[in-house]
């Protein structure tokens, strides 16, 4: 079954003799897609769902920093050296 919220955008398109269709305006602004944006095509039972592939840039401003990621390693570590002394 097709979840409610995918069927509720009311949205349709003509596929073209190449196979090709245009995603409506509204989407394209919504999910930031453009001439040149990735997307991938999956079936998920009996539906082709298209999926927007979000570029590393796009999402750098949710990944730590280097120093962040070197404290959290470090951290670990400590805690793993502790469970290894049986403290």
């Amino acid at each position: 079954m097709i979840p409610k919220m995918i069927l509720m955008t009311g949205k349709s398109a003509i596929v073209n003799k190449k196979g090709m269709v245009t995603i409506p305006a509204k989407l394209r602004k919504k999910h930031d897609l453009r001439e040149g944006s990735e997307v991938a095509f999956v079936e998920l039972e009996g539906a082709i769902v298209l999926i927007p592939i979000l570029d590393f840039e796009s999402l750098r401003p949710f990944l730590p920093t280097r120093k962040q990621m070197e404290k959290i390693y470090d951290e670990s570590r400590e805690i793993e050296l502790k469970l290894e002394m049986g403290e």
